[in-house]
């Protein structure tokens, strides 16, 4: 029981993560001159033991509770697999290690911010979505 709780509350925290990246972090560096710049130290600094933890942490829960659950609390973790961790290392991961590579380009910045913010509130919706089906 207090395993299975611990797996979800990793799952719920990176609710928290998506959602401040979509609703303040990017339409904050959308306005700043270097944004680009700002958001390559992000990528970097978020890089951490603690963020390791949590994101697969919460990726090797939601694959547990895939396995071993029914119901909603399956399509929740289906749901967190398929729209927040593979999204992540699909579409948000490239994007993140082309904007290091361009060092900024605004080409490249203009592109990032286009794709990079739509996949993110993919991720956010689908972790809201996530959390929802599995506290029902």
């Amino acid at each position: 029981m207090i395993i299975e709780a611990l797996m979800k509350l990793s799952m719920l925290s990176m609710v928290g993560i998506y959602f401040i990246f979509s609703n303040t972090v990017m339409p904050s560096l959308i306005r700043q001159q270097h944004g680009a710049d700002v958001m390559i130290s992000i990528n970097s600094v978020i890089l951490n033991s603690a963020f390791y933890l949590l994101f697969f942490g919460s990726a090797l829960s939601s694959l547990y509770l895939i396995a071993t659950t029914q119901g909603c609390l399956r399509l929740g973790a289906v749901v967190f697999m398929i729209g927040t961790f593979t999204v992540t290392l699909l579409r948000n991961v490239p994007l993140n290690n082309q904007l290091k590579e361009s060092q900024g380009q605004a080409e490249i910045w203009d592109h990032y911010l286009t794709h990079w913010v739509k996949w993110n509130h993919v991720r956010t919706l689908s972790s809201f979505l996530s959390g929802i089906l599995i506290l029902l």
